[in-house]
């Protein structure tokens, strides 16, 4: 099996919360028991990936509070720039040191077991996870070209005309990165931040994909949500988060 480092993305400030934003981190609100980074362990823990890295920013110290209180094994790095500095930083920042693979995740969000398993079902190709229509509102959509059988990134927009063709998929936000694309994103990473400090980590698995080939595996009815402001919460709540829940329990790694 291969030794699968899970990095979350977990340093931004989330304004588009609201009061519940300046409070709280999106990666610990809950919907169920648990918060969403917890969730979310649980889930990389039924497919072999344990101790996870977080990258830290906005409110800190709630997930220094999380790791010694109920999640020991996580590795928690801080990135001091994060209100100056876009998430392709911190995706630098949890890069640093990184020589073998990893799963990406995206802090805010909710999945079911289906997702983990697609993003790191062949452990030689660099992934980026897409799902059917969602309607969630927000959704950055990505467009493939096919590669050797496969259907491979070409690049990610929340604009939905910006290609003519039609789009792929929507990004939901897990990647799966080979080591090989770990060291081409160190190599090009640090020159983006440079010229733009506000760059999104999409952007590097953009110019990424202009290196190497990135799969782009989709699951058209995948259960999963992204929160970013209280109506997307809300929906996660009620159409998305009963799915998740139902699938987690059916799921046979989930009930070991």
């Amino acid at each position: 099996m291969v030794d699968i480092t899970a990095i979350f993305l977990a340093a931004g400030r989330g304004m588009r919360m609201g009061e519940r934003g300046r409070m709280i981190p999106k990666g610990l609100l809950s919907i169920g028991e648990a918060t969403f980074v917890e969730e979310a362990a649980s889930t990389l823990r039924a497919h072999g990936i344990s101790a996870p890295r977080i990258v830290t920013g906005h409110l800190a110290d709630q997930y220094a509070t999380l790791a010694s209180e109920r999640l020991p094994d996580a590795e928690l790095r801080h990135n001091p720039d994060f209100a100056t500095k876009g998430s392709l930083h911190s995706l630098l920042v949890g890069l640093r040191g990184q020589t073998g693979p990893c799963l990406l995740l995206e802090s805010d969000l909710i999945f079911e077991p289906r997702a983990v398993a697609a993003a790191i079902a062949d452990p030689s190709q660099a992934a980026l996870l897409v799902s059917g229509a969602t309607g969630a509102g927000d959704e950055v959509y990505v467009w493939a070209d096919e590669k050797a059988g496969q259907n491979c990134l070409r690049d990610m927009s929340k604009d939905a005309a910006r290609w003519p063709d039609r789009h792929h998929g929507e990004l939901v936000g897990l990647t799966y990165l080979t080591e090989r694309a770990v060291a081409h994103l160190n190599a090009i990473g640090a020159a983006m931040v440079a010229q733009d400090p506000m760059a999104d980590y999409e952007s590097g698995i953009v110019a990424l994909a202009g290196e190497e080939p990135v799969a782009c595996p989709r699951i058209d009815d995948l259960a999963w949500a992204e929160v970013d402001n209280e109506a997307m919460l809300e929906r996660a709540a009620t159409l998305v988060y009963p799915r998740i829940d139902a699938a987690r329990r059916a799921h046979p790694l989930m009930r070991a």
